[in-house]
This record gives C-alpha cells, structure tokens and sequence, in this order.
C-alpha cells in the first residue's frame, strides 16, 4: 500500500495548482523572477532585463550591457500535503558589441515538488532589433531554443512495484522507475517600441508543441501572450493578456496589470515597489506586491503572490532575486534628461520655499549629469570608443541643447565614429596612432593638426579608404582645406622609406605621453631621432618625458636641442622658458645636496608684499585662461624677490609639470 501511496501522490503532484487551486499542466507557466512576480508576470512588453530568456527574447535586444540575474522561489508554501514545491532560475545576457549585432541569452530553470517530481530547461535565446540600416530600432524579434526534461519517482519502492490487488510485484514499478522524458522546444518573442515611452510585446511559448508524455503521448499546447507598457525613467505600467494550455485541453485566459514604481536617491541608490492584479478562468485571483533595492550595478528583488480564490490553507509565494550588471548602461544614462522632466511634474507651488529648493536641486542634478556625461565621453574617447563618446555627448548636449560647444563637439565626434567607431590597436598600430591623435585633435578644433596626422595615417594604410573620408569631413566641417595652410603640412606626410617609420613612430609617441607611458616615450623618441635628428618636435617630446621621470639634466639637454631646430618663434619663447625653468630647478638641487656650502643671501628684487600678492593673483588668473607661459613667468618673478614663498614654488613646479608634460603640443 505504500508505493500505491507514493503512485497517487506522484500522480496528484502532476496536478498540483500553481495558482489558485488550479491543476497543473506539464511545464506550468509558474513565473521565474522576483522583480517580474511583483508585476503579475505581465512582463511581455517590458523585457528589459535578463529575465527577457525566459518571458520575451526580444526584449533581449534592448540591453546594452551584460546581466547575471538569478531567483529563488518557495511556491505556496504551507500546503498541507507537505509537497513543497520550489523553482530555481539563473540567466545570463550578453550583447555583442554594445548590443549592436544583438544579444544572447541562456538561462537553466528547476522546478520540483517534494523531490518526487522534477522539471528542468535548458534555454539559449537571441533577441535583435529590426531594419536598423534603414530606421532607428524599434522593432525587436527574438527566439528561445529549449531543452524540457521531466522526471517522476527516485524513491526506493520504484523498485517493488504493487499490482492493482495490492500486492508487491518484486519487479520495478513501471511508473516510478526511469520515468523520465526529454524534448525539444522553442518560443517566439515580438517587442514595438510604438513611441518611447509605450511598447508592446508579443510571446509565443511552446512553438513546436513537444511530446514530453513518458508513455503516452502529451503534448504541450502553445500559450500566448499579448502586453503594453508605458515606461518612464522612474515608473512603469503594464498588463498581459494571456491565453494557455489547461491540462484538460482547453485554453484559459488571464488579465494581468501591473506597476512600478523607482524612488532614487542620490547617496543610498534606488529603491523600488511594484504591485498587481490578476484574474482569470477556473476561478484564479491572484495579488502580488514587490521591493527591490538597486545600488551601482547590483539590484535585489522579493516578490510575494497570494492567491484570492479557490486555494486556501497558504501563506503565498515567496522569491528572492538578485541581479547584477556589467559595464557602463548607455539606456540607464538616457534616462538623466527624462527623469528631470519627471520630477519636473511633482514641483511645490511657484513662489514657495520648497519650490526654490526643488529648482536648486534640479539645477544642481542637471550641471552633476551633464558633468558625468562630459566626463565618460573624454574617457571614451582617449579610450578609442568614439561612438560611445558621441552617446555621451548626445546625453549632455539634451540636457543643455543651446550650447553650441556641446553641439560642435558632438557633430566632429559623430563624423569620427561613422567611419571609426573603435579604435583598438592604436597604441601598438601606426597607422591608427596617426588616425586616433588626428581624431582627437580635430574633436578639440585644432583641424590643422588633425589633417596633417590623418595624412600620415593615409600614407601607412593608403587602401583604408576611411581615412580619406574622414580628412574629408574635417575640411567639410572646419573650412580648413588641404589646398590651404594644411596642404603644406599634409604635403610633408610620409610616403616612403624611413620618412613613413618616423611618421608612424611618432604618431606612437603621441598616444604614449597622452597616456603618461613616459618610459615609451622616452624609446620611441630615440628611434625617432636616430633616423630624423632634426626632429624639433622629438626633442621636445623627449624632454617632457624625462622631465616626468624626473630625469631633469637629460630633460634640460633634450629642450636645448629641440630650442636649436625650431623655427617657430612661439615655440622658441616657451621652449626658452622651460630651460630657464628646468635649469633653475637643477641648480636648487645641487644647492640643496651640498649642505655644508654656504649659501648666499638671494638678491632682493624689491617688489613688496602687496605687489607680490597681486603677481600671484596674476598668475592664477594666466593658469586659470590656460596661459602656462605667462603663468609660470608671474610665479618664477614672486620666487626671485622671495625665494621662501612655498606658495609661489608649489604653484610655478604644477605649471611647469603640466607645460612640460604636454600641457603646450604646438
């Protein structure tokens, strides 16, 4: 009699309801996530993270970044039959290239009841979006491929079978031994962006309706899911129409809304509450409330279900989840402009304290992310990422769209990323050293250096087309042409021989000191100068290096060769003023290891402490306009009248630092 108990309960866990006291089909659409279960499951149009595996692989398409999100789930817990049934889910997205060449995704779900009855999938997914060469994407197609096994029995009386008189048999049970049953199947997902903020989602689950009976044929009936949402940066709304298998063969149809809403704060991250409603055939009433709580790139989630008809005796569904990304988000970065209007809408009455604060604070929240932005978008570009630059400049040029910097400053990085959208090898590549320093340089408005090292970059790769294409749209945008000023210069690019090695050498050189790898540049001028001695602007590199390795009689004889080749007149001046720097610092040194010379009194230049107080205000005033020259003149005149101004030498050994180090590239 007790493996006929163990049959029935096998038996009557196959129909155990997952919602409110519903029977149960094979492969019951039971929810996998906590942050998805606090909205209903009414996720279809949503599919914004890497739970979109398993609820719309569209959705995949959307991400931008990698996601690890996993969740488990006690389901109806206190049941009296004791059957425990739980669900684990863990998933992984990963967009290619940003998410340009779309996403995959895989995922493992597990659910059992009592140990006596398991299921399990295995899903591999992709998502991408539609006619992106022709319009901006907001059309999204994916796909799951799934591997469904299911398993009754692992207990000991599988072994002993009992006939139907009730007497044990000695011969394995042909229910509970090895019933186990594999196939394969696949879903379709469907997502439209209809407008930014309302999108709608289509799911077909069990497209190829698999057998997974263990002995006679049972076969999966399609479920099908319809859904809308409307998504701003800090809410969401969304419900779910579905239409699924039942185990008798007929379909029942659900209604799920939900919402959500996000609470940032600007020190202790994001906190998130959602809740919802559903209804549906065979008397199912179901309510869900959830919590999240996200900070940097990590976020957890509970959620809780409560059935409101039909099942009695539990205490609900109980999940916990936890999800973390990788890498920097370009969505959640877009979102900065949209959530100020957000909150532009929850404003105190004009002319109320609170009103005066709250503009304060937006105002203070718009100059903090356009700050952010500017600053991603400098490291992007020193990176070689221009595409993702001009993302980040497109962000803080919403926030401010009248600034016609910004709006410079977007158009020439945008010209840059449509013909090289990553640069990744210029620190070890000539050629692209030569196309990376001309980009940067025309992005800042010196279009006559960048012309002139896109002309070396052409000359060490005349098949890149590119180039050309790029040096085309500098003249476009600049009005700087190569039959002008630039043509001379251009006209000098390497062509053949050791002319093109000193070109792309020193296009290598450029990318090292901008990186501060001063070591490199230190060997990189040597090769430079052993094949161009008459390389001035080698010299001056070379002198900056040693400066910054601290180097100073090598860096003092490297700018007096530099000082001997230039012609420029400028040059010559702040060359001049460098030796006059770097010779004095020299000679404090010596000063300063001999301690037992007797050092004179320094002569007096007369200038009194007002006028020296106002000398340094001078020189600040040269640093703060980008005039090093002038700067470190004023510092170096305070420092002669009153050699023991600390405040004078720190300033003019920072002006210095920065005029050697690169500071001046003219």
């Amino acid at each position: 009699m007790e493996a006929l108990t163990i049959r029935r309960l096998a038996a009557s866990a196959l129909l155990l309801g997952a919602g409110a006291g519903r029977a149960m089909a094979a492969y019951e659409d039971v929810g996998v996530g906590a942050r998805v279960s606090g909205l209903g499951h009414a996720y279809t149009a949503v599919a914004d993270d890497a739970y979109s595996v398993y609820y719309n692989p569209a959705g995949l398409a959307t991400l931008d970044r990698p996601e690890l999100a996993t969740t488990y789930s006690k389901l109806l817990m206190g049941l009296s039959d004791g059957s425990n049934p739980s669900n684990s889910f863990i998933a992984y997205a990963h967009p290619l290239e940003g998410g340009r060449r779309g996403t995959f995704g895989a995922a493992w779900n597990y659910f059992t009841i009592g140990g006596l009855y398991r299921e399990s999938q295995l899903l591999a997914s992709y998502g991408r979006g539609l006619f992106a060469r022709t319009s901006p994407n907001t059309y999204y197609l994916g796909g799951t491929l799934k591997y469904l096994n299911r398993t009754v029995g692992g207990t000991g009386e599988a072994g002993n079978g009992i006939s139907n008189t009730g007497v044990a048999t000695g011969t394995p049970d042909p229910v509970l031994q090895n019933a186990s049953k594999g196939n394969l199947d696949a879903d379709l997902g469907f997502l439209w962006r209809v407008r930014p903020r309302w999108s709608v989602g289509l799911m077909i689950q069990h497209l190829t309706a698999p057998n997974v009976g263990f002995v006679e044929s049972d076969k999966l009936g399609r479920n099908i899911k319809l859904g809308g949402a409307y998504k701003t940066p800090f809410s969401t709304l969304t419900g779910d129409a579905r239409l699924q298998s039942a185990p008798d063969g007929s379909t029942d149809k659900i209604i799920a809304v939900g919402a959500e809403k996000w609470l940032p704060t600007l020190l202790h991250g994001s906190f998130g509450v959602r809740g919802s409603l559903s209804t549906g055939s065979r008397d199912f009433r179901q309510m869900s409330i959830g919590l999240s709580y996200k900070i940097s790139r990590m976020q957890f989630d509970y959620g809780f279900a409560l059935p409101l008809g039909g099942l009695t005796g539990t205490s609900g569904s109980h999940r916990l989840g936890l999800t973390m990304r990788f890498g920097r988000a370009k969505q959640a970065e877009a979102a900065f402009s949209e959530a100020i209007l957000e909150n532009l809408r929850d404003l105190a009455a004009a002319g109320t304290p609170d009103f005066r604060y709250q503009l304060e604070d937006l105002a203070l929240y718009k100059r903090t992310a356009i700050d952010e932005f500017l600053r991603q978008a400098k490291l992007d570009a020193t990176a070689g990422r221009y595409s993702e630059a001009a993302d980040k400049l497109g962000q803080a040029l919403s926030l401010k769209p009248k600034d016609t910097r910004l709006q410079q400053s977007l158009e020439r990085m945008t010209a840059v990323a449509q013909e090289f959208p990553v640069l990744k090898d210029f620190q070890t590549d000539a050629s692209q050293a030569a196309i990376y320093e001309g980009s940067l340089d025309f992005v800042a408005g010196d279009a006559k250096a960048a012309l002139r090292k896109l002309a070396y970059a052409g000359s060490l790769n005349p098949t890149d087309e590119r180039i050309e294409r790029l040096a085309k749209a500098v003249e476009a945008k600049t009005g700087v042409t190569r039959e002008g000023p630039a043509a001379v210069e251009a006209g000098k690019a390497p062509t053949m021989g050791a002319e093109k090695v000193v070109g792309g050498t020193m296009a290598l050189m450029e990318v090292a000191l901008r990186e501060r790898d001063f070591e490199r540049v230190v060997k990189l001028a040597d090769q430079v100068l052993e094949l161009d001695p008459a390389n001035a602007l080698a010299y001056k590199r070379l002198g900056a290096a040693h400066y910054a390795l601290k180097h100073n009689p090598e860096a003092l004889k490297a700018l007096r060769s530099a000082y001997k080749l230039e012609t420029d007149s400028d040059s010559r001046k702040q060359i001049k003023n460098y030796i006059d720097a770097l010779q004095s610092l020299i000679e404090r040194g010596k000063r300063e290891a001999a301690p037992a010379a007797k050092v004179p009194e320094p002569k007096q230049t007369g200038l009194t402490p007002v006028e020296i107080e106002r000398l340094y205000e001078t020189g600040v005033d040269y640093y703060a306009q980008g005039k090093l020259s002038e700067a470190a003149a004023a510092f170096r005149r305070i420092i002669e009248s009153e050699p023991n101004n600390t405040s004078a030498r720190r300033a003019l050994d920072r002006v210095q630092s920065e005029i050697i180090s690169g500071g001046d590239k003219k």
